[in-house]
């Protein structure tokens, strides 16, 4: 008889690659999860005028951009390394430096983004 946590794992492996974003580790091997970008699209403090949130928020209370993949796949991301979100750049694609990894004890790990990806 097989345990919950390996029927949920074997789950959990089907339903993230097949629905799941991709991203780039930084070893170049895929990985696939849910990449949450709260402000895509919008211009926070900028010159548009069309979506000007600039005046209005507080930017320490910005959600930054995360993404949440399985922790046996999430191997060799750690903090300050590199995780590439291959989606295009109005979705908000594009190479992010880990900040902050937050496993949640159900076999899941969601990294913070920084925007900052020098």
């Amino acid at each position: 008889m097989e345990r919950f946590r390996d029927i949920t794992a074997r789950m959990d492996a089907v339903l993230v690659g097949r629905l799941g974003d991709r991203a780039i580790k930084p070893d170049g091997v895929a990985l696939f999860g849910a990449f949450l970008s709260p402000f895509v699209g919008a211009d926070v403090g900028g010159k548009s005028k069309s979506v000007r949130l600039g005046n209005a928020i507080v930017t320490d209370n910005v959600l930054a951009p995360t993404f949440t993949a399985r922790v046996v796949d999430a191997t060799g991301i750690d903090k300050d390394s590199f995780l590439t979100i291959d989606l295009p750049t109005e979705q908000g694609g594009g190479r992010y430096k880990v900040s902050k990894r937050e496993p949640d004890g159900a076999g899941m790990v969601a990294f913070t983004l920084s925007l900052n990806n020098g």
